[in-house]
């Protein structure tokens, strides 16, 4: 029996509730940095299974066990990256853009990877054909007239799901406000 977060569960469940938390967000972190997102789903796995040979899973809070496995899956990342030809060449491409990769970046590169997978969490569930519309409009770039001739609805009908979207989005999204203008607008 392992403790974490005040409660005492079995290693079994304590595991299945981490994984079913941070599996995803993992993998979409672990894709920043292999471009692949085959190899980030098996250094994610791999992480998993190197937490599940831990003889104690004790964290303080969420705050250590989210630093545990992002910080697990950065270094992984990396080892994979210097092991392969290939992806040491990618690498360095990667170095030469954003100058070096010290703490302070992995950092920021951390907060961004999960501000914007919140942010397509936010998108992922708003009502479908609001969301088909504003993915069409905002993320794929197409006009209103190109939307409303695809979808076969009044230019209108696409205008209010688009104010209807940002609106939700908003809501859903409020509390990441300070650190997106942080990010995005530093």
């Amino acid at each position: 029996m392992k403790r974490l977060r005040g409660k005492i569960e079995t290693k079994e469940s304590l595991i299945k509730k981490i994984y079913d938390e941070y599996y995803r967000p993992l993998c979409f972190y672990a894709t920043k940095y292999i471009r692949d997102f085959e190899n980030a789903k098996d250094i994610v796995q791999q992480v998993f299974v190197k937490l599940w040979e831990l003889e104690s899973i004790n964290f303080e809070n969420d705050y250590a066990l989210s630093a545990y496995l992002y910080s697990a899956v950065y270094r992984s990342c990396l080892n994979v990256i210097s092991k392969t030809k290939t992806h040491k060449n990618h690498h360095q491409i990667i170095l030469n853009e954003n100058s070096n990769i010290d703490n302070s970046n992995y950092l920021n590169e951390r907060i961004e990877s999960e501000v914007l997978w919140q942010i397509f969490q936010a998108i992922d569930s708003l009502p479908k054909e609001c969301q088909r519309i504003f993915k069409m409009s905002y993320i794929e770039g197409l006009s209103v007239a190109q939307v409303a001739e695809m979808m076969n609805i009044s230019e209108h009908t696409v205008k209010s799901q688009r104010a209807r979207a940002k609106q939700l989005l908003a809501e859903r999204l409020k509390n990441l406000y300070p650190l997106l203008t942080l990010l995005f607008l530093s």
